[in-house]
């Protein structure tokens, strides 16, 4: 990471502290450019950390109370890169599979990692809008890929 990364980062975790989200893990800076792992907990749909995407290993956690509720925070978002559940509902993972707005969703996996032969990108204003299946043009403005990884 570099000092201009860190700097973002640590002041992204800052303003979360601010709007009153609890740091649950990590936040400080250890040794050189890094920073500990960080986990954000007791967020609002409204704070900065859920709105924003910080590029840092800090992870914002929003709860919800059942899948609905869920697949709603996930949509409820511009960015849509990826998002995962993790159940031992067959018919939760598809519902949540179908019905979020991102470019891959995963079910019982981490949500990093993608295998590179699996089409891939993201919607919303994590979308670069170049990855394109080949097709026809009606084809293409009427269709829209999602990569779903069960675990």
């Amino acid at each position: 990471m570099s000092e201009q990364q860190l700097a973002t980062v640590t002041a992204a975790i800052k303003q979360a502290r601010a709007e009153g989200t609890t740091i649950t893990a990590g936040g400080e800076v250890l040794e050189g450019l890094m920073l500990a792992p960080t986990v954000l907990t007791g967020l609002s749909q409204k704070s900065t950390a859920d709105r924003e995407e910080i590029f840092g290993p800090v992870v914002a956690v929003l709860s919800a109370a059942d899948l609905e509720g869920a697949i709603d925070l996930v949509n409820d978002s511009r960015y849509g890169l990826a998002a995962g559940i993790c159940t031992r509902s067959l018919a939760a993972a598809q519902r949540f599979a179908a019905a979020v707005r991102v470019g891959v969703a995963k079910v019982n996996r981490p949500t990093t990692g993608l295998d590179l032969n699996v089409p891939f990108d993201g919607v919303g204003d994590s979308s670069s809008n170049t990855f394109r299946e080949q097709g026809a043009v009606a084809v293409d403005f009427y269709t829209w890929s999602k990569s779903v990884y069960l675990g």
